[in-house]
């Protein structure tokens, strides 16, 4: 198994033929004429349930091999992007802004919904009032709960990944209650410097992922807000692909997104079985993530549909929780606000390959 750092990346990109070599053509056929997937695999237990299908033999049952080139998130997407993978961790956002530069990807490989994405803070250090606070005292409404909470923190110095999905939840937040990004200092860091940056006291508040967010609640920090106190911030993710091999590839992606279905229910129903292989994982990349704490988030922070009907009824129904169509016009939208993008003209649809792939699942 591969384990690649962003800049691993980097050099092979600009390695000519031996880094090419290295990283081989996507797909082929692998041992015993199974299909290889090659997939750009970050350190996060959402995507990681990949590894419980793989160990299960669900992906074996379908003709399917995976090929990992481990690495971090943004990685992940750069090998993407570079056509050396076939699949790989992304997000609506991360994939917006792929297409805003050119690259013909999309979401393919519907997986997750994020709702974890948290605005920590240090009450040592501010003397805040959380969402849950404000909106129970306050008469304005949701809206204006949001704006009250938001506003504590104008002026200060927010950590985020910028241009991922964290980074649009909080500007989705703060579009919706009225305020600026202009009046916070946005700084832009990799998740795992974002805990030490909150402690060391050089940046204000962070917005990251659960792996950092339970770090920091661990140490006493406190969450100010999160995607719960606004549905249409909630992050669709999993794994992303180039168009045309999905359209190349239609069984197998149909394939894929079924042994999908089929870990999310065997998880479901086995927590004290697939959260251990997840957790195990994750040490394996340096993260740390017990199956208790996975049992915290699951169905909770972030949310996993577990058949094509749940998915029909809270992704493709106007109506549903995680209403693709909203979710992805309200990131372009925001994106093109706040100048990341500028008038992007791909529609929706080619940005959500997910939806056609599960009806063929």
């Amino acid at each position: 198994m591969n384990v690649l750092t962003r800049g691993d990346f980097l050099k092979l990109a600009g390695a000519g033929a031996a880094g090419v070599a290295f990283l081989g053509a996507c797909g082929g056929q692998g041992a015993g004429g199974l299909q290889t997937v090659k997939v750009g695999m970050s350190a996060f237990q959402d995507v990681s349930t990949l590894y419980v299908g793989d160990e299960k033999g669900f992906f074996e049952d379908e003709g399917i091999e995976l090929e990992y080139l481990r690495t971090d998130w943004p990685g992940a997407n750069e090998l993407l992007t570079g056509k050396k993978v076939d699949i790989a961790t992304s997000s609506d956002a991360d994939i917006i802004l792929q297409n805003a530069q050119g690259h013909a990807t999309t979401l393919a490989l519907p997986l997750y919904y994020f709702a974890g994405g948290g605005l920590m803070y240090s009450p040592d250090r501010f003397d805040w009032k959380t969402f849950e606070e404000i909106e129970t005292e306050t008469q304005g409404g949701r809206k204006e709960a949001i704006r009250q909470t938001l506003e504590q923190a104008t002026g200060k110095k927010i950590g985020v990944s910028a241009g991922g999905g964290e980074y649009a939840t909080f500007i989705g937040m703060l579009d919706y209650a009225g305020l600026s990004a202009n009046d916070y200092q946005i700084i832009d860091l990799a998740q795992e410097e974002l805990p030490p940056a909150l402690i060391s006291g050089s940046i204000d508040g962070m917005i990251s992922g659960i792996p950092q967010r339970l770090a920091v609640l661990d140490e006493g920090y406190k969450t100010l807000i999160d995607q719960t106190a606004l549905p249409s911030t909630i992050v669709h993710a999993g794994f992303g692909a180039q168009r045309k091999w999905v359209d190349e590839n239609p069984e197998l992606a149909a394939n894929m997104q079924k042994v999908i279905f089929k870990t999310l229910t065997y998880i479901e129903n086995n927590p004290n079985e697939g959260f251990p292989i997840i957790s195990d994982k994750l040490q394996e990349a340096g993260t740390k993530m017990s199956t208790e704490d996975l049992k915290k988030i699951w169905n909770d922070m972030e949310f996993f549909l577990a058949n094509k009907e749940e998915y029909k009824q809270e992704v493709v129904n106007p109506n549903g929780r995680f209403y693709w169509r909203d979710r992805f016009s309200a990131t372009v939208k925001n994106l093109e606000e706040t100048g990341e993008i500028q008038d992007l003209q791909v529609p929706l649809e080619k940005l959500n390959y997910g939806s056609k792939v599960v009806e063929d699942s």
